[in-house]
This record gives C-alpha cells, sequence and structure tokens, in this order.
C-alpha cells in the first residue's frame, strides 16, 4: 500500500527547491521530491472528478506524471493508495496568496504557507507582488524566486502594475510573471494607482505583453469621505457596493482595457456581479473573468459583527443577498475562479488596543478553510463538485497559463491530488492551523469535508494532519 500518516515522512524523500538559474524563465516554479520515483503508483478512487466527470476510476502515476486513467481495480503499480468512497480532487491552484515572504516573514513565509496549503489540499499557490520590496522589477520577482526555497507545494509568482513597473512589464512577463496586479485601493498608497493615464498605460503595456491584469475595484477618496466610524456596520457602510461597482465601471471604461485580459479580483456585491456580467457581454469574448473569495461566498455581515477584527477584509463582508447574487454568478458562468485572498497579519496588527476597527489591518488566513468552507458551501447550494473543480483549479490554472501541467486529473499532468472526505462533521479549529495566524473568522463553524491528504506530483506532502516536509 501507499505509505501515508506517520509512515510518509519516513519513505518519501524531502522535498526542496529545484534549482532556478538567473534569467530563466519561471511562471511555475516546482519543488522536486529528492528522487522522483520511477516506479508506477496508483490513486484508486470510486469518485474521481475528472473533467469529463465523477466516476470509479484508477489514476497511474509514473515520475509525478499522470500517464493513465483505467477503469477502477484493473491498473497495477508498485504502491496503491485506495481511497475507497472518499472524493479525488485534483490539486486545488490558488491564485490569490499573500505569503509575505521577502519582507514579512513575522506574518507569514514560504515554509508556514506551503505547509498551509497542503492541509488545505492546495498544490499550487500564486503569491502576490506586496512584498517587501515589491514586485516591480525582476530582481525583486527574484527575490521572491530566493525566498521559497521553502515551499513545499509548487507556486507561480504575480507582479506589480504601477507606474515604478512601466517599463518592467515586458521583463517580468519574460521572466515569468503570471499576472499584473492593479491596485485602484484597499492597500498602502505604494500600491495604489489613481491615475487614469497611468491605468490606460498599463493596460496596452501587459497587453502587448500578452499577459493579464488583476484589477482590485475600490475608491479610496471615496471611502474616506463615507468614513463614519470604526465598528463593523460603519465600516461596511463606508464600503458601500456602489464604491466597488464604481470602481469597476470607470477602470473598464479605459481603452486600453478593452485590448487586454482582465481578471476582477474579489467581487463581492450583487451590483459588481452584475456589472461584471454586463461588461463581460460587452467586451471581447473573453477577455473579462472574475474572481470571488471563500469569505464572499460564506460568510456575512453578520460574522463580521460577531467576531469584530478577526472578521475585518477588504472588501468588507456583505449582506446576505449579496451572498445569493455570487452563488447566482456562479451559476450563470460570470464568476470564473474562487481565490483565497490568504492574508494573515501579525496578532499585534490584528487586535490593536481599542475598539476602533479601523486601527486593525485587514485580512485573514484562508488557505485551511478554502476547501472545507467553500465544498460545504457547495453542497449545500446543490453546486458540483466538477463546478467546484472548474472554479478553485481548472480555470484558475488555464487563465493564468499553467493548465498544462495544472488544474485537473488527466493524462500528462501533474500528478496533483487531493483526497477528501466529504462526509465529516467538524468545526473548523484556528489552533489546528500551520500558517502563522491562528485566527479565523471560519473558527467554530461546521463544515462537511475534510482534506486527508495532498499529493504533489505522485508525492504525499500532507497526510491525516502531518506534512511531509522532512
Amino acid at each position: 500500500m501507499w505509505p501515508c500518516r506517520a509512515q510518509a515522512s519516513k519513505v518519501f524523500k524531502a522535498v526542496r527547491f529545484a534549482s532556478l538559474t538567473r534569467g530563466e524563465p519561471a511562471a511555475l516554479v516546482r519543488t522536486m521530491p529528492a528522487t522522483p520515483s520511477n516506479h508506477p503508483r496508483v490513486v484508486r478512487g470510486q469518485r474521481v472528478v475528472l473533467p469529463s466527470g465523477t466516476r470509479a476510476a484508477d489514476v497511474l502515476i509514473v515520475q509525478g506524471r499522470i500517464v493513465g486513467i483505467e477503469a477502477y481495480g484493473s491498473a497495477s503499480g508498485d504502491e496503491v493508495l485506495d481511497a475507497a468512497e472518499r472524493l479525488v480532487l485534483p490539486g486545488l491552484v490558488d491564485s490569490h496568496v499573500h505569503a509575505r515572504d521577502p519582507g514579512q516573514t513575522y506574518k507569514e513565509d514560504f515554509g508556514s504557507a506551503s505547509r498551509a496549503a497542503a492541509r488545505g489540499g492546495i498544490t499550487t499557490i500564486m503569491v502576490m507582488p506586496n512584498t517587501v520590496p515589491v514586485v516591480d522589477n525582476v530582481a525583486a520577482f527574484d527575490a521572491v524566486i530566493d525566498a521559497a526555497n521553502k515551499s513545499i507545494v509548487d507556486y507561480a509568482v504575480q507582479a506589480l502594475a504601477h507606474a515604478s513597473s512601466l517599463d518592467n512589464i515586458e521583463a517580468l512577463a519574460q521572466r515569468g510573471a503570471v499576472s499584473f496586479e492593479l491596485f485602484l485601493g484597499g492597500g498602502p498608497a505604494a500600491l495604489i494607482t489613481r491615475a487614469r493615464a497611468v491605468q490606460n498605460s498599463l493596460f496596452a503595456a501587459v497587453a502587448a505583453a500578452a499577459g493579464v491584469i488583476g484589477v482590485y475595484p475600490d475608491d479610496p477618496e471615496l471611502v474616506a469621505e463615507l468614513d463614519c466610524g470604526g465598528d463593523a456596520q460603519a465600516i461596511g457602510r463606508a464600503h458601500p457596493a456602489e464604491v466597488e461597482a464604481g470602481a469597476l465601471l470607470s477602470v473598464l471604461a479605459l481603452p486600453a482595457a478593452r485590448q487586454c485580459r482582465v481578471h476582477v479580483r474579489q467581487v463581492s456585491t450583487a451590483l459588481s456581479a452584475a456589472v461584471v456580467a454586463q461588461m463581460r457581454r460587452r467586451m471581447p469574448g473573453g477577455v473579462l473573468t472574475a474572481e470571488v473569495t471563500p469569505h464572499h461566498l460564506v460568510l456575512t455581515m453578520g460574522d463580521f459583527a460577531r467576531c469584530g477584527s478577526d472578521g475585518l477584509i477588504m472588501p468588507p463582508l456583505r449582506a446576505a443577498d449579496d451572498v445569493n447574487a455570487l452563488w447566482e454568478a456562479i451559476r450563470n458562468g460570470d464568476i470564473a475562479t474562487i481565490g483565497s485572498d490568504h492574508a494573515p497579519h501579525s496578532k499585534e496588527e490584528k487586535h490593536p488596543p481599542g475598539e476602533d476597527l479601523r486601527e486593525a489591518l485587514p485580512g485573514f488566513p484562508g488557505l485551511e478553510t478554502f476547501l472545507p468552507a467553500v465544498l460545504t458551501e457547495c453542497r449545500r447550494r446543490g453546486i458540483s463538485d466538477e463546478t467546484f473543480v472548474g472554479l478553485a483549479a481548472q480555470t484558475p490554472a488555464r487563465l493564468f497559463g499553467l493548465s498544462d501541467r495544472k488544474g485537473a486529473i488527466a493524462i500528462g499532468l501533474d500528478a496533483d491530488l487531493v483526497i477528501v472526505d466529504d462526509s465529516a462533521d467538524e468545526m473548523i479549529d484556528c489552533a489546528k492551523f500551520l500558517c502563522k495566524a491562528k485566527y479565523s473568522p471560519f473558527h467554530g463553524r461546521r463544515v462537511a469535508a475534510r482534506v486527508e491528504q495532498t499529493i504533489l506530483r505522485g508525492e504525499i506532502v500532507y497526510a491525516a494532519g502531518a506534512v511531509n516536509d522532512v
């Protein structure tokens, strides 16, 4: 049998960083087993979620790749992992992760973030550019690559779309940046681009580089005018749906935006979902896509009021009607991906003295709650496992140029698999998180999905509570 649990760290070789030559394209940086196995391995499951649907199947793995998908019980291998009635999914591809490394490792680093990802069934993370230094040039890009020698999952790097990076877009694209992130607000001033001319030039430069630009719709000047207090309700009133939707409309009206592949980040309201739906019909096919986060699909303003600063995020948690509208946008195909927006902070940053929530930093961990919370909610709302896989693995891999190796259980792709007990009944406990932040608005929430094993290119990296990073 395929080793698991306590055996995993003894039998499988340690995962280490694959050396990368300076200047070598790095769209997907791959951690590598010390000795890739030449021996056939089989993952056998009665419910394997394939691109063609869910069925009983044997997944045959050689040297970390899927080389065959055979009839259930028919494949032979030196090692067999029998998932029985457990759900077998492709490893998730999370396109929205703040790993905080380099420069803010007191919040998180690649070691802790990647262990959290493995526990959450996520085998590929795409890391955001708001590091120290910000990723606005090739040297800063390489600094992220250098910092990532602790990662036990595969990863890609996203660059900043800003005046400071305008002359570096082509070089960053050639180096392997999978997207360029345009912050209209919601972060430090050094990240934000408000000048329309600069925004338009960034769209044009990213389009010329055949890249993807991620847009964070916000209007900090208007939010400042609407500021009326530091409790949860006041923060919600300072960030009404009209701010997010208006910022999105204004940036999509720029001439160069229509020539560029645009991925709208963190759609959080019914109004923004309606804007996305309308603009997708007005813009050229395939140019505009949108993301939603797990917390905006599962939690509401009531959770923010209950949790206080632990539930502070930007955009803020919304009303139940907004949550329902986001699920409807998923059903209609207007939302393409789910990204965790894993954004941990230190305890001191998250829980400052006093009761004014504006003094706390927005953001909370999401890598370990993504799959359990969203898959549970999918079941409650009648969303299929195939749709979940599309949102959380297959489509993000395709949009960001990784679909030749990631995102599906298919011949020729990496053997990235996650085995899920979807009959579980357990409570999310943030004390068990493997990331550095031990707080969450999901704490205490009951879920019906538990990641039992995570497999990266044929190697078990997480099994029953233990990470194999020895």
